[in-house]
């Protein structure tokens, strides 16, 4: 009997292990490579920093003026550009004071993964506009591949040029890591 008990226990502990060792290999098979938004080798971020009272002031009332605001507050809150531009998009950021980033490879390949694949849905709502202050240029042999505008401020953003599903983007933990990466020790 003694015999019989023990042979029991043996096989008892062993099963156990057995199915721990399963559940490890499958949390591995879960996990798989996360590819990126876009196949690029530099990234440029351009930002703008100014009030809503300096927006404002930032053109007057005139007709070439007016037309000035019109463009701006087309990429500013709008959805400019729905393609990859064909002209510069670069100068008309500078023309409206966007200012460029230094980023080191460290921070260009930081960035690079929180604009990948994810396993995650992105699902909530938004309560405010947009104001698209951090725009990120992709760029692969010195052409755009890939345009990334984002609000820190509601966690909005859109995505142009890339060739893989976005869905997935835009959970506040990766828009608090890309703006850290970004700005760190900066707070809003």
């Amino acid at each position: 009997m003694k015999r019989f008990f023990f042979i029991l226990m043996v096989v008892l502990i062993s099963s156990c292990n057995n199915s721990k060792k399963a559940e490890v290999e499958n949390l591995k098979v879960v996990k798989k490579e996360l590819r990126p938004f876009f196949d690029s080798d530099k990234i440029d971020h351009y930002y703008l920093e100014f009030s809503k009272r300096g927006f404002e002031h930032l053109v007057g009332e005139n007709a070439q003026e007016i037309e000035k605001k019109k463009e701006f507050s087309h990429f500013f809150y709008g959805n400019y550009p729905d393609s990859i531009p064909k002209k510069s998009f670069e100068k008309l950021l500078l023309k409206y004071k966007y200012k460029k980033s230094i980023l080191s490879t460290k921070q260009e390949k930081e960035i690079q993964s929180v604009f990948s694949e994810k396993d995650s849905l992105q699902n909530s709502g938004y309560a405010c506009i947009a104001e698209y202050r951090d725009i990120f240029i992709f760029k692969k042999k010195e052409k755009t591949v890939g345009i990334a505008k984002i609000c820190f401020k509601c966690s909005r953003f859109q995505i142009t040029g890339s060739k893989i599903d976005t869905n997935g983007f835009g959970l506040w933990s990766e828009l608090d890591r890309l703006k850290n990466i970004i700005r760190p020790g900066k707070k809003s």
